[in-house]
């Protein structure tokens, strides 16, 4: 089981690109499919892209 799983750092504009961020999403979706808790610790970081946090939810419908 894995809870969590994203790191802040990919929230963060400029570090991540968009495309890298949804393969990390998708990756750790088909990894642990059946055992997922997936989040994001604590708060995001001031400049974090909260846009991004959109796109897991897209992510995770699009893949489920």
């Amino acid at each position: 089981m894995i809870l969590d799983g994203i790191p802040y750092i990919y929230f963060l504009p400029g570090t991540i690109s968009l495309s890298k961020f949804r393969e990390f999403v998708r990756k750790i979706i088909r990894m642990f499919r059946n055992n997922l808790i997936l989040g994001i610790s604590d708060e995001l970081p001031p400049p974090s892209d909260v846009s991004r946090v959109k796109e897991v939810s897209r992510i995770i419908s699009e893949v489920c």
